[in-house]
């Protein structure tokens, strides 16, 4: 595969796509990529801060996160708010905390 062929970036959908053109366009300004986008600065700063996750799981060939992916694209829709997808995030990433403790629980007792 070329270099070309293998970009992170290629491997954005659509939206992703415009918004980070969008971005370039407004001198990397997030101030005005929300005006433009009609969202709040931290409505913005959330959907750029999952766009950055994805293009570094990708750059580490790390899996994507479907759950983070499908709340950043509610967030991008404005179905739903930032705060509401961080609460989201944080609930599920603490029951998989959770749930690995309890593996281990249950392995140490097999011993």
């Amino acid at each position: 595969m070329s270099e070309l062929t293998s970009h992170p970036l290629l491997h954005l959908g659509e939206d992703d796509l415009n918004m980070v053109t969008a971005f370039i366009l407004a001198s990397g300004s997030i101030k005005d990529l929300a005006r433009k986008y009609g969202v709040s600065y931290p409505t913005m700063r959330a959907r750029l801060d999952e766009l950055i996750a994805r293009v570094s799981a990708k750059i580490d060939n790390r899996p994507s996160d479907p759950l983070r992916d499908y709340l950043a694209d509610l967030i991008a829709r404005g179905q739903v708010s930032f705060a509401v997808a961080r609460r989201i995030r944080d609930l599920h990433d603490e029951a998989l905390k959770h749930q690995k403790r309890a593996k281990g629980g249950e392995r140490e007792r097999a011993s």
